[in-house]
This record gives C-alpha cells, structure tokens and sequence, in this order.
C-alpha cells in the first residue's frame, strides 16, 4: 500500500526544502521534475496541461522513498500574486505525462533537458520548441505561495510503513508544517484482491448501506474536498450483478458512472489500464501525529475487511459509538 500525506510547509519553506530535510534524514538525495494536472481546455478545444514543480528524496540504495508534488486544490489562504517562472505548460496530454516521466534531473533548472534532447529542439523565450521551430512547452508565472502545498506521495510500504510515516511527520515538525484546511490521507491498496465479483460488490454495498457509521468510526476532515458516496447507479449494479466475469462487472461499474471523487476510489481496481492500479481509501483525516496516522489506516483496514471474508455478514448497524470501540 502507499500513502498520500497532505500538508503545508511555512512561510520561507516549500517542498523543496520539505525534500532536503527528508534527504538529510535518510542521507539521500533529491531529484527535481513535474507533476501534471489538467485544468480544462484550451478555448479551441486543446487541452491545458500544467506541468508544477515536483521533488522526490531517494535513499542511499537509489530507491525512491517520497515524491512531493502540489495539490492544485489546496490554495486557501495562500497568496494569489504571480511571482515565479516555475509552472509549464503544454496542450498535449501524451507529452505531459512524457515529461511526467522523463523529466527527472539533479537540478531545477535542467528539468526540460531530457523532452529538449529527445525532439533536438531549443528554447526561446521561455517556450520549448522542437527542431523545427514548433512551440512544445511554455513557461508560466505561478505564486510562490503555491510551493509551500507538499503531499508527500510514499512508495509502496510494506512492514515498514510505521517507519516511513514517523520520518514525513517527524521532519514536518521540525520544520513547523500545519495542515491545509482541506487536509486528507488518502491510502491506496493493491488492486488484485478487489478484483473478484464477490469482494467488490460486498465493499460497495457495504459502504453504501452503513456510509455514516463508516464516517463515524474513520473521521475524515469535513472540510475535505471530493468525498461523496457512490453513485446510486453503481450501487444498483453491485446489488445485483448477476453471474458475470469481473471485467463485465467492471466495465457495468464504469458505465454506471463510477468515479474518483467519492469515499472509495474504484477506478483503479476497474479499469482496464489504470495509471495506479490501487483501492484508493480517501475518506481518511490527515494528523500530524504519527500514531493517529497509523491507528486510522488500522480502522480502516478493518472495514475493508468485511467484503474481504467469504460469508461474512455485511457491517452490521451498530448504535453510536458502538463500532468505534470495535475499531
């Protein structure tokens, strides 16, 4: 499983010092790239894709331990001011996610070095164009403000997960981060055992019959942006599927308008190619306490649990305050 830890680093920090000071802790080193993010379209119709300023810390042995990338909804409160030249930009989905990619380098500024090199091409004027003149990649003004959003991306952890969250949070204390009003952990489990009929269903019915008494026993911050149950089409699929193989369930699920912004991620379980093939827990809060970090992915392995065993009955309604103290 790997986590998604939200937070804000001070005024006169950023991700980027976030990285440092984690690199120091495990005697690494820091690599700097993009993330991408869409925002709508072009008014010809071409899509806008943002390239921001990501950082990753690798470990002594090479492997990657964290990337700190933005989160292009946590702008509350942060000043709005254009200030640097850091955000880029291109209008083709396929590059971006090339850049996305590629783009990893030793130093801020030879970033694009690698996209430059693959299509011969030169810059100008803040434009990155291809050998033959055509434009590819455009700088951008962003507010400086923006640098200071760190979610720290882990890789995957197996036992040593305790570990790698008291480090992130250990060296969020030493520099004084704080938690974005919207702050959320979104936790992501392996996809394979989600992929069965029986399991995926049970989940799904299950969170969609006792949705509150899962809100009660995780606690997600009510601020946090993108939680909703599922779609009740979906719910109306899992109730009754049928005797079907699990891609002709996945793909009803999909057409039933499953979708990302809900408690439980299903997209990368039932598409065919997903970018991350993962469950993705979102309804889960964000703490700066290590322990509280921990105790909350527990309780909510425990509810992914249910639709896990074979005959298990379904969570059972429980009076208030009842299921926290199972969890």
């Amino acid at each position: 499983m790997g986590l998604e830890l939200e937070l804000l680093t001070p005024k006169g920090h950023s991700r980027v010092s976030f990285a440092r000071a984690l690199a120091r802790r495990v005697k690494g080193r820091v690599e700097f790239g993009f993330k991408y993010f869409s925002e709508g379209t072009l008014p010809d119709g071409r899509p806008l894709c943002r390239l921001s300023l990501a950082t990753r810390v690798l470990e002594q042995n090479g492997r990657v331990l964290v990337t700190l990338v933005d989160d292009n909804t946590i702008r509350e409160g942060l000043a709005k001011k254009p200030q640097h030249r850091t955000l880029h930009a291109t209008d083709d989905l396929r590059l971006a996610l090339l850049m996305e990619r590629l783009g990893w380098s030793d130093s801020e500024a030879t970033r694009l070095d690698a996209v430059r090199d693959l299509f011969a091409g030169f810059e100008r004027d803040g434009t990155l164009h291809d050998a033959f003149g055509h434009p590819l990649v455009v700088s951008m003004n962003e507010p400086a403000s923006w640098h200071r959003v760190c979610e720290v991306v882990t890789r995957p952890l197996e036992k040593d997960r305790a570990q790698v969250v008291w480090l992130i949070l250990q060296t969020a204390a030493e520099l004084g981060c704080t938690l974005p009003s919207t702050a959320a952990l979104h936790a992501h489990y392996d996809a394979e055992p989600w992929r069965d009929v029986a399991s995926l269903r049970r989940l799904i019915v299950d969170h969609a019959q006792y949705r509150q008494q899962w809100w009660r026993a995780l606690e997600p911050n009510p601020n946090c942006q993108k939680l909703a149950p599922f779609p009740p089409n979906v719910v109306r699929v899992a109730q009754q599927p049928g005797r079907v193989s699990f891609p002709t369930f996945a793909a009803a699920l999909k057409l039933a308008g499953a979708e990302k912004a809900c408690d439980l991620n299903l997209l990368g379980v039932i598409e065919p190619h997903p970018k991350q093939p993962t469950l993705e827990v979102r309804c889960l809060p964000m703490s700066l306490e290590p322990n509280r970090v921990l105790e909350t992915l527990r309780a909510a392995e425990r509810l992914l649990a249910n639709a896990l065993v074979p005959n298990k009955p379904l969570l059972k309604r429980a009076p208030s305050g009842t299921l926290r103290r199972r969890v």
